[in-house]
């Protein structure tokens, strides 16, 4: 009986990169991502000294060439990658994640078979090397987002050297609210993080909380004093950038927010600034606009905060439904195949789909202790979760997919759940602005 394309990922085995063909790779990716990128890294370890012996890498995760610029920090070493699981699905990375054998999987639930492809590779070889990036998709703000729960606890079960990986510059290159690149400076810094001696002293919850503060960055803080330049060759820097800010800091009407060619404007009022190559905001006379677009998106998730506070609160949406094919692979860069209609809805007790599926009637319930967060895997105009171990796929009908993640992440917090923001993220914090004239 043929497999199905999940039960063939479900079985894959997996053994260190060809080095080889790892090494051909680095010249592709030194073309293609490190000239252009004037990438510079630092590295304050001497590399030598891990050649044999196995080594997990933690990395923040900025953009979609975080593989490569992990990659070029290790000077090419044959790094087995952890990948979200959907994108296995997907026909353009079939070969390249053949060749990498790259380890799957599923975006924020536990997911046992990725431990399995790790073990063979840390566990079966005394030089294995694996890379992941703990806080499970690439950041939607420009800053790294907290570990997934369970961070320590894996880090302790393997109980191996730990290096660390912070990218300086990635978001700046492939923004979430964007899927042309804007190429320019990316700047990378590697570091030990924990020795296996350490680890085995440490409590699974220390092990997190460092993780957390060692890759925590934040790319416009960064480039504030920079000042590098990110070049988008049409000058649409601020290109459908309503999808990350959604909500006007004037007059609080949300979703009316446009982000065209290099302006982002308040449909409303008329509050708006201007975007620049090096992501600075310059407000328009009279406008009232945060300090960059990270404080901005952080006030958002403080505002979301008051409104999921309120125990009637409630939020939906008519969306589409999209699903993984059964057997073979999406092409022509789709994500999902669309398979019914209905509307979202999202509660104090979770999320309820309720419409259609393969043309019949179909609800599905995922209980808010369930659901810490979903996923938008290449930028905020879609988003998806699992139920039951299915790959759910939402596109809403208005570009309102950040709205959606930070409704359903502040629910869950505030019902108790585990996964927490940093414990320095103040939601009393007052909204600080542009520094500049506002008349």
């Amino acid at each position: 009986m043929k497999k199905t394309t999940d039960q063939a990922i479900k079985s894959l085995k997996f053994k260190k990169p060809n080095p080889f063909v790892n090494a051909v790779l680095s010249q592709v990716a030194r073309i293609v991502y490190y000239r252009p990128c004037k990438v510079s890294v630092t590295r304050n370890v001497n590399l030598a000294d891990y050649k044999d012996k196995p080594v997990l890498i933690v990395a923040n995760h900025a953009s979609r060439f975080d593989y490569a610029f992990v990659n070029f920090a290790m000077k090419g070493r044959p790094i087995n990658f952890v990948a979200a699981e959907n994108e296995f699905h997907r026909s353009k990375f079939k070969l390249i994640f053949k060749l990498g054998h790259v380890i799957p999987k599923r975006n924020f639930v536990p997911d046992a078979k990725t431990i399995r492809g790790m073990s063979q590779i840390l566990r079966k070889h005394k030089n294995g090397c694996v890379a992941i990036f703990p806080c499970g998709m690439s950041c939607a703000s420009g800053a790294q987002q907290p570990s997934m729960l369970g961070t320590g606890k894996m880090l302790k079960h393997f109980g191996v050297h730990v290096l660390a990986v912070r990218i300086h510059g990635g978001y700046l290159v492939c923004p979430k609210f964007d899927t042309k690149e804007r190429f320019g400076k990316v700047e990378l810094e590697l570091d030990e993080l924990f020795t296996p001696e350490q680890l085995s002293k440490l409590s699974a919850d220390e092990v997190q909380t460092r993780v957390d503060a060692a890759l925590f960055c934040d790319d416009y803080e960064w480039n504030s004093e920079r000042q590098n330049s990110y070049n988008r060759k049409d000058g649409k820097y601020a290109q459908n950038m309503e999808q990350i800010l959604y909500k006007c800091p004037k007059c609080g009407t949300e979703m009316r927010m446009s982000g065209v060619g290099k302006e982002i404007k308040c449909n409303h009022c008329g509050n708006g600034a201007t975007l620049d190559d090096k992501y600075n905001l310059v407000p328009f006379a009279g406008s009232v606009i945060p300090a960059n677009p990270r404080v901005w998106f952080d006030w958002q998730r403080r505002e979301m905060r008051k409104s999921v506070s309120d125990p009637d609160f409630a939020m939906e949406e008519h969306v589409t439904l999209s699903l993984m094919p059964k057997y073979g692979y999406l092409r022509h860069n789709k994500v999902g195949n669309a398979v019914g209609d209905g509307v979202l809805r999202l509660d104090r007790t979770g999320l309820t789909y309720t419409g259609t599926r393969d043309g019949e009637t179909w609800t599905v319930f995922i209980p808010i202790e369930q659901l810490p967060t979903i996923c938008l895997p290449v930028d905020a105009s879609f988003f998806y979760t699992y139920a039951s171990g299915e790959f759910l796929m939402f596109t809403p009908d208005s570009p309102s997919s950040m709205r959606w993640s930070l409704a359903v992440e502040e629910v869950y917090r505030t019902n108790g759940g585990k996964w927490t923001n940093y414990p320095w993220f103040d939601y009393d914090a007052p909204l600080k602005l542009k520094k500049s004239k506002l008349n």
